[in-house]
């Protein structure tokens, strides 16, 4: 990756990833991840709510430390760092999306 990568994008397909490789047998990994890469699809977008950042956060919580496996926390810690470090990046692409769309 260099300067020109979309990292609200990467995230969104290490979500997928996740998604894709979950087992299945524990319910936050099961239900959570594919959450989490329905919602990093619509911040690639825009087409979320800036509130929803606060959320999805909240969720990558639930999951992180409630598996059988380290595959939930995995999951969740590209979530959390993305929102860490890059929120301003997050909230400005919403912010586009909704102009765009009025």
């Amino acid at each position: 990756m260099d300067k020109s990568t979309d990292l609200i994008y990467a995230i969104a397909r290490l979500s997928y990833f996740y998604k894709h490789e979950s087992c299945g047998q524990c319910t936050p990994c099961r239900e959570g991840t594919g959450w989490l890469w329905r919602m990093m699809t619509r911040m690639v977008r825009g087409a979320a709510c800036v509130e929803e950042i606060d959320m999805l956060l909240d969720v990558t919580k639930e999951i992180e430390g409630h598996t059988i496996c380290a595959h939930g926390d995995a999951a969740a810690w590209p979530i959390q760092g993305l929102i860490r470090h890059f929120r301003p990046m997050m909230e400005e692409r919403i912010l586009q999306y909704r102009k765009q769309a009025a």
